[in-house]
């Protein structure tokens, strides 16, 4: 007999119904994801057979077969002791218990990842309650982590966090630290003080360095996926030494870059860098090529130098190798101010010793002497060379000038503060800096001080869309000497001009000594106060914003658009104040103007201002295939445009040389000039990578490149460029081999190019003619041809062939 029953939808007992049916189905569903997991752990049929090895040796042999992860700490491993297998067809559970037998270690399997800890220990501190901790365990980006394992050190006693992060331990009064753990992260303590009630923690991730991402030309990629030659420096290795320019913070930490340092004055000290010994590389900082000299160090996030043909990305700029500055920015979380101070003594690291006065009469003596001259012609008797080296009577001097005039130390000082945080939605970034160098010259030598503000926001506008602002600006003031310091001549020069016979002082304070040199000698010239002064003044400015948006409809594919707009406003003025030397008679008491310098009164001013402007476009796209083709690729359209402006004027003869200023100097002295230029480059760029089961990869750079430098025939100039690469460590006969992590053989060829000559030398230009012509008598100034014009002008060509091991 069959029994039908009808139930209502509306019925109780249906309601029932369909709850018991729906746990029953969980239930089920449940049971079968477990077994699942279970018979994946155990399905992974493992044969290994090693002698006396190291259990991370073993672990690296267990993931090439079973591709599960092996998270443990080193110190842990170190400690262990080697192992003995012979297994075959194990089950994977069945080989770890066996690595692990007669060891302090301990597994657990999550998903797949097999989790080695050190097996606790019972200690022997009371479990007695005293009191409650609470906290929250975030991740760098203030984000929650679920299920980190919170231990009170050496114990037993343990909590895990919930799904928001959140723990409660009830620890001893003894207890001291307590332990976070995770997966995937770095393992941190914190100190219980004895009124602790609420602990926060963040854990950081652990990355490996082929996990890592690098900056490469438009864009980042995997380390491990790199195919060119590349070099990168972190934040944390660039701050350790206090400089004044980041330049010489690269001295030393990067393979293959070279740096030349060609003056020591406070503002102009910057090293030029060049890569393999080519000439100067192309800087580009956050997207736009400029100069990164008067940038702090504690604004970089990394920089990354591109030095074979992944350089040709950047076409015509890159023929020397490519720099690239990556700035600091947000990131989610609490805010983090940090403060950074620091008051720094430098000193010159070699200045060569200067002859006495005694070893230099004593030359100058021995010169006449061989040249053939008579000894009554000798300047200076045997007495008086004697008199010079014993140095006691009166006009008999010894003089040390670099004692004089130059300090054994200068100092530096930097102080900057900055705020960091935000949420997943909205991320920021604000700096603030100021930075002074003293000069060596110990009266008046001048000064550098540069003030840095940058602040930038990452917003996430809608689904798929965002945008990010950048603004930077930052001040130069450089005050120095009217004598040029740089390259080891002029103010240096007249240094080492000065002679020690001279004294550094008169007995009239009012008058200036002759020190043996025309121009004054460095007594004179490191003075802004006697010799005159240069004062420079340049206000960098910066904006940009960039805009991400990634397409729905196509897995993959985003859309980026990008544009700064960066101005120089830069001024200079240079004064020489006139200076009247002196010499002291001693036996009359007398002085003698023996030297002028300056008598002119020369002022020179300038104000330029240099403006570019940068916009990109750009279409990515990412797309795995199947489990072992992975496939990107970028188009960019980018647009240069400079103008470049500036006028100058001067005058001399000062009637009133405490004066300083242009009207106050003689009309018919007065020069003046001035001009304006334009610029622009437009270029089309393509790259496609490719890579085939994380072991063989590929990349192909195509660009195009536009200058107005050249004729419309010869405008253009393609630079490709082809790298490929081998992870000989992913292939099975390394297996084997444990003390191999990485091993990659990459081989590379591209071609840049180098437009760097003067503008629109194509063309036969014509300009006014320097001197006047005599038509009836009257001067009349005209035109005439600036130079033979060379129509042929094109592109100069570099080609990089490149191989190598990492």
């Amino acid at each position: 007999m069959y029994r039908k029953n009808v139930v209502s939808y509306n019925d109780a007992n249906y309601k029932f119904f369909r709850v018991l049916l729906i746990m029953k189905l969980s239930l089920l569903l449940l049971l079968l994801a477990f077994m699942q997991a279970y018979a994946e752990a155990n399905a992974q049929e493992v044969s290994i057979r090693v002698k006396n090895a190291p259990l991370k040796s073993v672990f690296k042999l267990l993931k090439k077969q079973t591709g599960y992860d092996f998270l443990y700490a080193s110190e842990d491993l170190n400690q262990a002791g080697t192992v003995t297998l012979d297994l075959k067809d194990k089950q994977l559970t069945a080989v770890i218990e066996a690595c692990l037998k007669n060891q302090s270690l301990d597994y657990e399997i999550q998903n797949t990842t097999v989790l080695i800890r050190k097996r606790k220990s019972q200690s022997n501190i009371p479990i007695t309650v005293q009191r409650e901790i609470y906290g929250r365990v975030t991740n760098s980006e203030g984000q929650p982590i679920e299920g980190v394992t919170v231990n009170l050190k050496n114990t037993l006693l343990a909590t895990t966090t919930d799904a928001e992060g959140r723990f409660r331990i009830l620890p001893p009064e003894s207890a001291e630290i307590l332990v976070f753990t995770a997966v995937g992260y770095k393992p941190a303590e914190a100190i219980i003080g004895t009124a602790t009630t609420t602990i926060d923690v963040t854990l950081l991730e652990q990355v490996s360095d082929l996990d890592e991402v690098v900056v490469v030309g438009y864009g980042t990629q995997a380390r491990s996926n790199v195919t060119g030659a590349i070099s990168t420096l972190k934040s944390d290795q660039l701050a350790k030494v206090p400089l004044s320019s980041v330049t010489n913070a690269l001295v030393g930490k990067l393979p293959g870059l070279i740096a030349m340092q060609s003056s020591g004055q406070p503002g102009r000290d910057a090293a030029s860098l060049n890569i393999r010994g080519f000439g100067n590389a192309l800087i580009i900082v956050d997207g736009v090529e400029t100069s990164f000299n008067n940038i702090d160090a504690n604004q970089i996030e990394s920089v990354t130098v591109l030095k074979d043909g992944a350089a040709s990305i950047y076409g015509s700029r890159a023929g020397n190798g490519v720099i690239l500055v990556t700035t600091k920015r947000g990131n989610a979380g609490k805010p983090t101010i940090t403060v950074n101070g620091t008051s720094t003594l430098q000193r010159s690291t070699y200045f060569q010793n200067m002859l006495s006065s005694g070893d230099y009469t004593t030359l100058i003596a021995e010169e006449y002497l061989q040249s053939g001259q008579p000894a009554n012609a000798v300047p200076y008797t045997p007495e008086q060379i004697q008199k010079f080296y014993e140095a006691k009577e009166p006009g008999y001097y010894n003089t040390d000038w670099q004692e004089i005039i130059m300090r054994d130390w200068a100092q530096l000082h930097n102080y900057n503060v900055s705020v960091r945080g935000g949420s997943e939605n909205i991320k920021y970034y604000a700096f603030l800096g100021a930075m002074n160098q003293g000069s060596f010259w110990k009266e008046n030598g001048g000064d550098y001080n540069r003030y840095n503000l940058q602040a930038n926001v990452d917003a996430n506008i809608i689904e798929n869309l965002s945008l990010g602002i950048t603004i930077s600006n930052i001040v130069d003031r450089i005050k120095s000497t009217h004598r040029p310091q740089n390259g080891g001549g002029y103010l240096f020069a007249d240094l080492y001009n000065n002679k020690p016979m001279y004294p550094s002082s008169l007995p009239d304070a009012s008058k200036i000594p002759y020190s043996g040199s025309a121009t004054g000698g460095a007594l004179v010239q490191s003075n802004m106060d006697l010799g005159g002064y240069s004062n420079d003044f340049a206000q960098t400015l910066s904006n940009s914003a960039v805009l991400n948006y990634a397409l729905k409809a196509v897995e993959g594919l985003s859309f980026k658009a990008f544009g700064n707009y960066s101005q120089i406003n830069a001024n200079q003025k240079s004064y020489g104040r006139p200076v009247d030397m002196y010499t002291y008679n001693v036996d009359n008491d007398t002085y003698e103007l023996v030297s002028q310098f300056n008598s002119n009164t020369p002022l020179f001013q300038q104000k330029s201002v240099n403006t570019t402007l940068t916009g990109q476009f750009s279409i990515n796209y990412e797309k795995r295939i199947g489990a072992v083709h992975d496939l990107s690729a970028m188009l960019l359209h980018e647009i240069i445009s400079v103008n470049y402006d500036y006028i100058n004027a001067g005058r001399s003869d000062f009637t009133f040389p405490t004066l300083d200023q242009l009207f106050a100097g003689s009309t018919s002295t007065l020069s003046n000039d001035g001009s304006e230029s334009r610029m622009g480059r437009k270029s089309y760029v393509g790259r496609l990578n490719y890579g085939y089961n994380g072991k063989y990869l590929a990349e192909f750079i195509f660009r195009a490149d536009a200058s107005a430098k050249f004729p419309p025939e010869s405008r253009w100039g393609y630079f490709p460029s082809v790298s490929v690469g081998w992870r000989m460590n992913e292939e099975r006969f390394l297996n084997r081999v444990d003390w191999v992590d990485e091993l990659k053989i990459r081989a590379s060829y591209g071609a840049s190019g180098n437009d760097g000559i003067g503008d629109f030398q194509y063309l036969a230009g014509f300009g006014p003619t320097l001197m006047p012509v005599l038509f009836d008598g009257v001067p009349v100034l005209g035109i005439a041809a600036l130079g033979m014009a060379n129509p042929t002008l094109s592109w100069e060509q570099i080609t990089n062939y490149n191989a190598g091991v990492d």
